[in-house]
C-alpha cells in the first residue's frame, strides 16, 4: 500500500460511518496498521502499553523476540523497537502537542524510541506536531492546503517504512 492509498482507504471507511471522532481515529489506526503489515513489518494490535509507563500506545512495532503478556497488551520495554501515536488530522493545540510530548518523555526514559503519524495535518497550522513540539520524528502523509481544499500527498510514508525497518534492525 501507499501513503495516498491508506489515506484513501480512511477517508473511504469513515465516510461510511460517518463523522464519529473515535471512529476516524481508531480506522486510520487499523488501516495504517495493514500497511506496515504489508510491508512486512510487525506491529502489535491497538492500543497498547509499555510496562512502567501509564500511558495507552495507538501501535507498537515490536522487535523480533517480544513477547507481550497480558492478552498481547503489556510490552516490556525491551521488546519495543518503536512506539507510535497516530492521529487522522494533526493536532489541536498546544496542550495535544504537550500531552504527547509528555508521553514520549516518559516512553524514552525506558529507552522506547517513539514516533508521531498522521495522515493530514495543514502545514501553515501553529501547533502543528514536528521533531521540535513532540521530541521526536514525525511523519505526515498529506499536507492540507486550507485556501484551495486541497491535499499534497507527500513522501513521508516511505520515510516512516525506512524509519521503521532500521529501528527493527538496532
Amino acid at each position: 500500500m501507499t501513503g495516498q492509498e491508506i489515506v484513501e482507504r480512511t477517508w473511504e471507511a469513515t465516510e461510511l460511518f460517518g463523522k464519529c471522532g473515535k471512529f476516524g481515529g481508531s480506522v486510520t489506526i487499523e488501516i495504517i496498521r495493514q500497511g506496515l503489515q504489508g510491508e512486512g513489518i510487525r506491529t502489535s494490535a491497538r492500543d497498547v502499553f509499555v510496562d512502567g509507563v501509564p500511558i495507552e500506545i495507538d501501535l507498537i512495532i515490536p522487535r523480533g523476540c517480544a513477547k507481550p503478556t497480558l492478552g498481547d497488551l503489556l510490552y516490556d520495554p525491551m521488546e519495543v523497537a518503536v512506539a507510535l501515536e497516530i492521529k487522522k488530522s494533526g493536532c489541536y493545540g498546544r496542550q495535544s502537542l504537550n500531552s504527547i510530548r509528555h508521553g514520549f518523555k516518559q516512553l524514552a526514559a525506558k529507552g522506547v524510541r517513539c514516533a508521531y503519524v498522521t495522515l493530514e495535518e495543514r502545514k501553515s497550522y501553529r501547533y502543528r506536531a514536528t521533531r521540535k513540539t513532540v521530541g521526536a520524528p514525525c511523519f505526515t502523509l498529506h499536507w492540507h492546503q486550507p485556501e484551495n481544499e486541497d491535499f499534497k500527498a507527500t513522501n513521508d510514508w516511505e520515510k516512516l517504512i525506512a524509519f521503521l525497518r532500521r529501528a527493527v534492525r538496532s
